[in-house]
């Protein structure tokens, strides 16, 4: 399965299929950096922990952070900058054409864990990846890459789509009468982990130069 699939009481969780192997790559890479850069004084060592420490803060800001998060209330999208949870209540679409993204009548949000697949994906997908899409993907019956639920992003758009369906159905989300100031979008800013990453990567840097 090409989506790293957690489940919890609370809530579900989406990433990338690169996102274990790419942080796996950086942490070893930083690894290595730290051994090799160990040098003859105070301030080598120094500079070889913090590149180490800035290569593994490196994976996991950019690749194992980031996830989209299938909640009672809501669906959030964990970004390397920012945090965005959008109510049921305020989605009005789920496209894929770039990236997973969650369109409201206030604008669009994006997953940066979950880009859409290539054009490679569709030859290895069988016809169950197309069988079991969303109906909502496909209204000309055309399905794109970025839906087949062989993919990350196919997965984690089709598990959306079908509890945003299922709760209209069933009455418990009325998306026509909404009302956006009860329960808007909400932006939160989360700079902390990259911004502590590249300071990380320039205190080692200047402690290589002396």
């Amino acid at each position: 399965m090409p989506t790293s699939y957690d489940a919890a009481p609370e809530h579900e969780t989406y990433r990338g299929a690169s996102a274990p192997w790419l942080t796996g790559f950086l942490v070893l890479l930083g690894l290595s950096v730290g051994v090799s850069g160990w040098g003859r004084t105070p301030a080598h060592h120094a500079a070889a922990v913090l590149g180490a420490l800035a290569l593994a803060g490196l994976g996991y800001t950019l690749y194992w952070r980031p996830r989209l998060e299938v909640h009672e209330r809501e669906v959030r999208l964990v970004n390397p900058l920012r945090t965005v949870c959008v109510p049921w209540a305020q989605i009005v679409d789920v496209g894929t054409r770039f990236a997973v993204t969650l369109v409201t009548d206030t604008g669009k949000h994006s997953s940066f864990a979950l880009p859409a697949a290539g054009a490679g994906s569709s030859l290895r997908a069988g016809p169950d990846a197309v069988n079991r899409n969303h109906p909502i993907a496909r209204p000309d019956g055309s399905v794109r890459v970025g839906d087949l639920t062989s993919t990350a992003s196919g997965a984690a758009a089709h598990r959306v789509r079908s509890v945003w369906q299922r709760r209209i159905e069933t009455g418990e989300l009325d998306v026509s009468s909404a009302d956006g100031s009860e329960d808007p979008v909400r932006v939160r800013l989360t700079p902390g982990p990259l911004t502590t990453t590249l300071v990380l990567g320039a205190a080692s840097a200047v402690l290589f130069t002396l």
